[in-house]
Formats: C-alpha cells, sequence, structure tokens
C-alpha cells in the first residue's frame, strides 16, 4: 500500500513514518521543508500546489498530519489557524476529487471540537461545542471530508484525537514541565491539577490507524482516538516528575487557560470493535518519554 504522509517531519507525522514503514508500506513523504530527508516531497506553505503533488504520487492512501496545533495561538491570530486547519483541507481535499479519486484520506481532528463535553466519557455522537477557534477550525475541516464523502465519493475519516503526547513533542504540559523543572525547584502550572485528560501515546495512534486501514469505513465519518482512560493534570504531571528522578514541588495557579476544556475522557467503543487495544498506559508511556529527554 502506498501511503503519503502530509506533515512527516512533525511530531505525529514521523511516528507514522516509521511505523508503516516497519509493516511493510510503501510510504510518501511530503512537508513543507526537507529538513534531512532529500526523499521527503516539499510543498509551499503559503501556495501549496497540492494538485501537482497528488498527480504525481498517486497514494492509496494520504494522512494529512498538517495544520496548527496550538489552542493560545488560534485566539491571537484566528485567520492563521483557519487557514492551515480548515482551509488546507479542503484543497487537499479538491485535489484529491480531481486527481487521486482512488485515495483514502485520514483526516487529524481534535476532541477541541467537543469544547466541554456535556457528558463523560464523550461519545462521537455527543453535541459539539468547541470553545476555540482551534476547535471551531477542526469542525470545519470535519463537515469537509464529510461533504466530499457524501457529494463526490470519497473515502474520508476524522480522527478526533485526544490528548496526544510521546518522545520528539517539544511543547505543551509534559514539555512544560521538564523545562520548568531544569531550573526552578517550584513548578507552575495553570488550572487547579484536578483538570482531567485522555492522554493518549503516539505509537497508539499509530496504531490506531493502522487498525482503521484494514478494518475501518472511510464514510466521512468522525472517531475517537484516545486511550479511554482520564488522568488528572496534577497525576499526570507527577508521574513525569519521578519518571525524570527529580524531586520537585509541583504547584497549580489556578487561573484557568483560554481555550482549555476542564475534563475529558473519550468513549473509544467504535475503535476497541475494529481490534483496537491501547498498548500504553500514562505510566509506561511516561517512562518513555522521560527517557528521551534524559537523553537531550
Amino acid at each position: 500500500m502506498k501511503i503519503l504522509i502530509m506533515g512527516s517531519n512533525g511530531f505525529i507525522g514521523h511516528h507514522l513514518v516509521r511505523k508503516f514503514g516497519l509493516l511493510g508500506h510503501e510510504v510518501v513523504r511530503a512537508d513543507i521543508n526537507k529538513l534531512a530527508d532529500r526523499e521527503c516531497l516539499v510543498f509551499n506553505p503559503h501556495n501549496p500546489d497540492f494538485m501537482s503533488l497528488f498527480e504525481l504520487v498517486q497514494p492509496d492512501v494520504c494522512v494529512n498530519c498538517t495544520g496548527a496545533a496550538s489552542v493560545p495561538a488560534s485566539f491571537d491570530d484566528p485567520l492563521y489557524d483557519y487557514t492551515l486547519n480548515t482551509v488546507r483541507v479542503a484543497q487537499m481535499l479538491e485535489a484529491i476529487r480531481a486527481k487521486a479519486p482512488h485515495s483514502r484520506y485520514v483526516h487529524f481532528s481534535s476532541a477541541a471540537v467537543y469544547g466541554n463535553p456535556f457528558s463523560s466519557p464523550v461519545s462521537e455522537v455527543a453535541a459539539l461545542n468547541p470553545v476555540s477557534p482551534y476547535g471551531w477550525h477542526k469542525q470545519y475541516a470535519e463537515q469537509l471530508c464529510r461533504e466530499y464523502h457524501e457529494l463526490h465519493q470519497l473515502k474520508t475519516i476524522s480522527l478526533r484525537v485526544f490528548s496526544a503526547y510521546g518522545p520528539g513533542l517539544k511543547k505543551q504540559i509534559f514539555w512544560d514541565v521538564f523545562q520548568k523543572a531544569l531550573t526552578n525547584q517550584n513548578i507552575e502550572l495553570f488550572g487547579t491539577g484536578q483538570e482531567t485528560r485522555d492522554f493518549v501515546y503516539v505509537e497508539d495512534i499509530a496504531s490506531s490507524i493502522d487498525v482503521l486501514l484494514r478494518e475501518g469505513a472511510f464514510d466521512g465519518r468522525a472517531i475517537n482516538v484516545a486511550s479511554g482512560t482520564a488522568s488528572t493534570i496534577s497525576e499526570a504531571a507527577h508521574h513525569l516528575i519521578g519518571a525524570l528522578g527529580f524531586h520537585k514541588d509541583i504547584k497549580f495557579s489556578g487561573t484557568e487557560r483560554l481555550g482549555d476544556p476542564t475534563h475529558w475522557q473519550a468513549d473509544i467503543s467504535y475503535l476497541s470493535s475494529l481490534g483496537f487495544q491501547p498498548e500504553f498506559d500514562l505510566q509506561l508511556g511516561l517512562e518513555r518519554v522521560a527517557s528521551w529527554m534524559k537523553n537531550l
């Protein structure tokens, strides 16, 4: 199977390239720069020519790992976030429709489309209530995937990924804790510490896509990708500090960050019904993250 990874040099894209390569698939890399990979196809970040790219590659599957991934930044520049997370998806779908209509399209959406869910664990049929520009733009992109399936018969699926983490991610909660721990005895974080997240390890995300490519329905639907387990921010931060071997005090400011949900836990019944089973609980995953951080 020929799999095109858009955003192959990013955090998730890099892991997918490795995963699908090990599984014996033909992996084609594409990103806005080559980095150290001479085989990576390059597209212009400001005016991407996706028509030529899909005409050239003719993939069996396209996994879109591109886009902006910062909720705070989406408040500062919502048009930029909309361009990367919605407009670029529309451009890719149109290129597939015109040049590679046989290709299946995997879109990375986000649990941010739920905002603060009205019930937990939250299922895919729950009402969407985004509380950030980022969440709204991911919802629009999901609608585009459904539109192109229903009106143009493209095979699409959207992944509502919850709190992704793993080696190589130099942002968000665990990177923030690590950076503060290097220079401070007291680590201060947003919130109360009792907010919950459904942390999903990056290799489990890769495994979920493998399962979907073998068993999933590419009918425009959106599905949850998560561990199915809720952990508090305080618990997660202390797990990481322990795995790093640090003796630090973690305090919480009580200040909420704009656009952050209070509680997240996913219902992963659909993904589980296809045979997906997370291999990494939070403790094991953070041990892997800590090992990577110690070698930086």
